[in-house]
This record gives structure tokens, C-alpha cells and sequence, in this order.
């Protein structure tokens, strides 16, 4: 790590200072750089206060400000008030209250815990974190981004809000594709349709934001003032309210009152016209 600052009561620090002095160093500003072996810079870091501490390669600075490059251009802008920076080899470690803004995607960041992994094109996020686009919201405790196929993968008290279509989603472990629009639930997942009033739950789950379609697998059952959808995979399309049920189908309506059951169903649930395929009827006086 090349580091340049200005010690309080002293001339400027040389860059490549030696850090294996066993004392604190107090700066008044201070630079910090990270290069590859291929001399491009990894990350580029300053604060307007720092005490580091060359024993543990620690340093506690205020008003940090710096840039995380990605293939030798910057890619994130971060910021914090107050922070903690460790440096792992050509890695960076940032614990605080701290903002990262992607330059290249338009992706407003706030977590905890920053570490760039610059060789694997990896960041890794840690607590209360939170991702604002134009059109959709995240919020996890834990994520990974890997930038070299725009990945990014939420754990823990997943939270989406997608704007079009209109979708909360909540879940425990979501996948989002950004490039393609698309969230991959990889565990038990809670979709809520606000306009219609329908609130889904699945086992598993592909929401592909782009073309407003949904496919749940794993036990879907779908649930509105209006009536009920269940099956073992259900594939909706979401603008148009159509969908396509298979195996152990259920439908319940409350008005008329109707239950069916059967192997596929077809139809839409804003018009409540259900199809299903070897039917068994239930008309509830």
C-alpha cells in the first residue's frame, strides 16, 4: 500500500513510508493507494484525519473520500464520515457508515462494511444495507457483488421494491441479474402485488422485470380479497393478470362462490376466468 499524508507537528510523509513501527502515527490528511502487479490502481483513498496504526495496518480516519477501480477505471465513489480502512494484501476493508455510489450502473449503496476484492471483481457488503436505483430498491444485511457478470447476490432479510411492475418481495435469499432485470429467489420467497391486492408465497422463484413475468415453482399459493390460487408451479404475467397453473391445481373464488381442482389451469385473475383441465367443481351455496 502506498501511503502519503502529513504528520501533525512534522514535515510531509514520503511515499512508501515504512508502516513497521510499533507507535501510532497521527496525520492531519492522509493518501491511500493500492496498484496491481499490472500497474493499474485497484483503490485510491483520503481523509482529512487519520491515526494509523502501522502494527495492525489499521487506520481510523474522518471524512473519507476515494474511488474503488474495476479494470483500471473507477467504479466506486465511497464515502463515510468516520471509518475504520484495514488493507488484506491488494484488498480493502472499510467498516463505518459509508455511502457508495456505482458510477457506471447508477446505484446509490449504504452498509456498514465495504471489502473489494479487486482480483476477483468482488465487493462484499455487510449490515443494514440498502440499494437505490431509478426503478427498483434492495435492502439485505449481507451481499456480493461480482462485478465481472453483474451479479449480485442479497442474504438475509431481502427486501425488493420494483417499481414496474409494481412488486414488494421479501425473502431470504435473492439474486439479482441487473443487466437482465432479473431476481432469482433461492429460497422461500414473499411477493406482494399491491394493485391487485394478491399476496404470493413459493418455494422458489424467477422474476424477470424486464418482460413483467413471473415462474414460482415449489408450492405457489396466491392470495387476494377475491379468491385463492394454488399449484405446484405457477407462471404469471403480470400486466395482464394472466396466468398458467400445473400440478395439484386449486382455484377458490368468494363471488359466486366456486371451488376447483385439477392438474393445469389456465386464465386470468383480474377477470376471474379459470380454465382448468380434468376439473372437479365445487359450487358452495
Amino acid at each position: 500500500m502506498m501511503v502519503t499524508g502529513c504528520r501533525v507537528g512534522e514535515r510531509p510523509l514520503e511515499p512508501e513510508a515504512n508502516l513497521e513501527a510499533t507507535q501510532q502515527l497521527t496525520f492531519q490528511s492522509l493518501d491511500l493507494q493500492q496498484v496491481g502487479a499490472d500497474g493499474k490502481i485497484l483503490w485510491k483513498m483520503q481523509a482529512q484525519q487519520a491515526v494509523a496504526d502501522p502494527k495492525t495496518r489499521r487506520v481510523r480516519v474522518q471524512k473519507l473520500v476515494g474511488d474503488i477501480y474495476d479494470q483500471g477505471k473507477p467504479r466506486y465513489r465511497v464515502e463515510a464520515a468516520q471509518a475504520t480502512v484495514f488493507e488484506q494484501g491488494d484488498a480493502l476493508d472499510i467498516q463505518g457508515q459509508i455511502i457508495a455510489n456505482d458510477v457506471q450502473e447508477k446505484t446509490r449503496i449504504k452498509t456498514q462494511e465495504l471489502l473489494w476484492r479487486p482480483q476477483q471483481q468482488q465487493l462484499i457488503l455487510k449490515g443494514n444495507l440498502e440499494f437505490q436505483q431509478p426503478k427498483i430498491q434492495l435492502k439485505a444485511q449481507e451481499a456480493t457483488i461480482r462485478l465481472r457478470d453483474n451479479h449480485l447476490a442479497l442474504r438475509k432479510k431481502v427486501q425488493v421494491t420494483n417499481q414496474k411492475p409494481a412488486l414488494n418481495i421479501t425473502g431470504e435469499a435473492l439474486d439479482w441479474q441487473w443487466q437482465k432485470g432479473q431476481v432469482q429467489a433461492l429460497k422461500p420467497v414473499k411477493i406482494i402485488h399491491t394493485p391487485q391486492q394478491l399476496v404470493v408465497n413459493a418455494g422458489r422463484g424467477q422474476m424477470d422485470f424486464q418482460n413483467q413475468v413471473l415462474r414460482l415453482t415449489q408450492g405457489v399459493d396466491a392470495v387476494s380479497p377475491r379468491g385463492q390460487l394454488r399449484a405446484q408451479q405457477v407462471e404469471w404475467r403480470v400486466p395482464a393478470q394472466e396466468v398458467t397453473a400445473i400440478g395439484d391445481v386449486f382455484y377458490s373464488q368468494n363471488d359466486p362462490p366456486l371451488t376447483v381442482t385439477g392438474i393445469r389451469a389456465e386464465g386470468n385473475l383480474g377477470t376471474r376466468q379459470i380454465r382448468v383441465q380434468r376439473a372437479s367443481t365445487q359450487f358452495v351455496p
